[in-house]
C-alpha cells in the first residue's frame, strides 16, 4: 500500500538553524526521556529541475549499523535528521524494510547480488562472496557505466570480502575515514567523469562502534558528567557484552573512565545527525553542480544496532527489528513521485532490480528480490515475508507485516543476554507487541505451523553458490574481535 505524504523540505543551508531551534526544547532532558514533538518549522522547498529521462548516475549510500527508528522520518521524536527528512519528502520512503543479516560482509553480499545468504553462502565478515553471483556494478559496468566504490571497514576491502567485483575504481578502508571526507572523495571521482554515467557505492562507517562523532555532535544529546562517579549504569551493562569484545583493549579504551550509559548512547545519536549532515551536503553539492536533477540516489544500511533491547548493547546479534529493521530512501529523477511512502514489507534484495528497472538494465537470472516499481508507482505487489539469516547459521528469521518468526539452528553462547539455543521458536506480534517482549511461540502453535511451513519453502531449493576465498591478517581479524565479532 502506497501514499503520498506533504511536501517538506529542509535544505542542508538550514541544518544549523532546524538543530539551534530544535535542540532549545530537548538539551534538559537525559535520552531515554519522554520527548515533546518540536513545532513544525516552515523553510523555503528546494527547487529541483525535472529531469525527462532516466537518470545518467546512480549513487547508492548504506550507512553501517543504521537503525530506521532511529530517524526522526520514521518517526524518532528526539533525533534529529533534517536531510534525510528532506530526502524522504522528495523522493521514496520504505518503512518496513528489512536486511538479509544482522552482519555487515553477508548483507552487503545479499545487496550487490539480490541472493540470500544461503544462496551466496557468505556467513560473516571472515568470508568472501565468491566469483559466481552477479553483483549490481558488473551489470552496470556492462552496460558501459563507469563504477565506484568507497568503504570504511577493513573487512570490505577487495581481498577479504571481494565485493570490489565489477567497480573499476574502488578505494579501500582507511580505518573508519568519516562521512566528509569519503563524501569528498565521491564528488571529485563523479567530477572527474565528465558527465559520463556511473554508478557508485559508498558505505559509512560512521555509526558503527566505536561511536565517536566529531564535535559537536558529540554534545549534541548529552549534557551531563560523562565521568560522574555515581553513575553505575555502564558498570551494570559490562556483564551482557561478549567477552571478545568488553575483553579487548581497543574496546576498554573506548569507554575508558565512562560510567554513564547514557553517554554512550547519545554518541550513536550524535552519529546519526552527523551522517545526515553530510548527506545534506552531498545533495547540495549534487543540486548546485546541476546533478540531483539527473542522478538516482539509494540511502540504506546493512544491519541495524542493539541498543539495550533483550539486554544486548553496541552489538547487532539477533534477527529482532532493532537490527534488522533498516532505512530504505530513494531519489528517481523524473519519475514523478515526490513524498511517497510505502509499507508494504521489503527486503534488502529488492534493491537491485529496483534500481536496474529504473536505468533500463536487465537483472541477473535467478535473483531472489523483485522491483519494487509496482509499489511505487501507487499499485501492488503480493505480500511478501522477509526471509533473514544470521552469521554463523546460528539463526534464522521470518518477518511480515504483523508477526516476526525466529528459530535458532544450534548452540552458542557468545552473547551472555541471549544465546542461542538450538530449536528454540520465538514468534512476536508486532501490532500489539512493538518491542518484542511477549514470546507467543506456545500460544499460537497454528501460526508457529504456518511460518515452519515458509521457512521450508524458503530454504528448499537455494543456489548455494562457493564462496570466494577471504585473506584476511591478523591485523584484520583483531579489528574484528573489537568490534564484536568473533571467528
Amino acid at each position: 500500500m502506497t501514499y503520498a505524504c506533504g511536501h517538506v523540505s529542509v535544505s542542508h543551508k538550514h541544518a544549523w538553524l532546524c538543530l539551534a531551534l530544535l535542540l532549545t526544547g530537548c538539551r534538559e532532558r537525559k535520552p531515554h526521556q519522554a520527548a515533546k514533538a518540536a513545532d513544525p518549522i516552515t523553510l523555503p522547498p528546494v527547487t529541483l529541475s525535472e529531469a525527462g529521462d532516466k537518470a545518467n548516475g546512480v549513487i547508492l549510500v548504506t550507512v553501517d549499523t543504521l537503525r530506521a527508528d532511529y530517524l526522526s522520518c520514521y518517526g524518532h521524536t528526539r533525533i534529529l535528521t533534517p536531510s534525510f527528512d528532506r530526502f524522504a519528502s522528495m523522493g521514496v520512503m520504505f518503512r518496513n524494510t528489512f536486511s538479509q543479516a544482522s552482519t555487515t560482509t553477508p548483507s552487503h553480499s545479499s545487496i550487490m547480488t539480490s541472493l540470500y545468504l544461503q544462496d551466496h553462502n557468505v556467513y560473516s565478515n571472515f568470508e568472501a562472496l565468491g566469483d559466481g553471483p552477479t553483483t549490481i556494478a558488473e551489470t552496470f559496468k556492462a552496460a558501459g557505466y563507469g563504477t565506484y566504490a568507497l568503504v570504511n571497514m577493513s573487512h570490505l576491502n577487495p581481498e577479504v570480502g571481494n565485493l570490489a567485483q565489477g567497480f573499476q575504481h574502488f578505494v579501500r578502508s582507511a580505518n573508519m575515514r568519516r562521512a566528509s571526507a569519503s563524501f569528498d572523495d565521491l564528488l571529485k571521482w563523479i567530477g572527474d567523469q565528465n558527465g559520463k554515467p556511473f554508478f557508485a557505492w559508498v558505505h559509512l562507517a560512521d555509526v558503527h562502534t566505536p561511536y565517536r562523532p566529531p564535535p559537536p555532535y558529540d554534545r549534541f544529546y548529552y549534557d551531563e558528567d560523562e565521568h560522574d562517579p555515581n553513575e553505575t549504569s555502564m558498570a551494570k551493562i559490562w556483564p551482557t557484552l561478549p567477552k571478545e569484545m568488553s575483553d579487548h583493549p581497543s574496546f576498554q579504551a573506548w569507554l575508558s573512565g565512562i560510567t554513564d550509559l547514557d553517554f554512550v548512547l547519545a554518541q550513536y545519536q550524535g552519529a546519526v545527525t552527523y551522517v545526515d549532515d553530510e548527506f545534506g551536503r552531498l545533495l547540495d553539492a549534487l543540486e548546485s553542480q546541476k546533478l540531483l536533477s539527473r542522478t538516482a540516489v539509494v540511502v540504506t544500511a546493512d544491519h541495524g544496532e542493539s541498543l539495550g533491547e533483550h539486554g544486548m548493547y553496541f552489538v547487532h546479534t539477533g534477527l529482532y527489528d532493532s537490527t534488522t529493521h533498516i532505512p530504505l530512501l530513494a531519489w528517481f529523477p523524473g519519475d514523478g513521485r515526490h513524498g511517497v511512502q510505502v509499507r508494504d514489507i521489503v527486503e534488502s534484495v529488492d534493491i537491485l532490480p529496483t534500481v536496474l528497472e529504473y536505468i533500463g538494465l536487465l537483472p541477473p537470472e535467478g535473483i531472489r528480490g523483485r522491483s519494487l516499481w509496482p509499489l511505487i508507482r501507487g499499485g501492488s505487489l503480493p505480500a511478501k515475508t522477509a526471509f533473514m539469516e544470521h552469521a554463523g547459521r546460528s539463526l534464522v528469521g521470518l518477518r511480515s507485516d504483523r508477526y516476526a518468526y525466529l528459530k535458532h539452528l544450534r548452540n552458542s553462547y557468545i552473547q551472555p543476554s541471549y544465546p542461542f539455543t538450538r530449536d528454540r521458536e520465538e514468534l512476536y506480534d508486532i501490532q500489539e507487541d512493538p518491542h518484542q517482549l511477549r514470546d507467543l511461540s506456545k500460544d499460537r502453535q497454528d501460526l508457529i505451523a504456518q511460518f515452519r511451513a515458509e521457512l521450508e519453502r524458503r530454504r528448499h531449493g537455494k543456489l548455494d553458490f562457493a564462496p570466494g576465498k577471504a585473506e584476511v591478517t591478523p591485523e584484520t581479524t583483531d579489528v574484528l574481535r573489537s568490534l564484536g565479532y568473533v571467528q
